[in-house]
């Protein structure tokens, strides 16, 4: 698997978690204590994320970090 695309796959289930909770970046950064940049950036993609911050992401939209690397349809 390419590094890009699991960065972009893991950024859109993030952001598809995100809408289905009806919360902002920046709720979900003030409550991740993580800034509203940092959010944006690994939802789009762009931003490279340590093991720490993936279970931190994952605990929180209560999902496996397997389920958050995965293509859903």
């Amino acid at each position: 698997m390419k590094k890009e695309f699991s960065l972009k796959t893991f950024g859109l289930n993030l952001k598809l978690e995100r809408i289905k909770k009806r919360l902002s970046q920046e709720k979900v950064a003030e409550r991740l204590n993580l800034s509203t940049v940092y959010i944006s950036n690994v939802e789009n993609g762009k931003q490279s994320i340590s093991l720490k911050n993936a279970f931190t992401f994952a605990r929180f939209y209560n999902k496996s970090i397997d389920y958050l690397l995965k293509k859903h349809s």
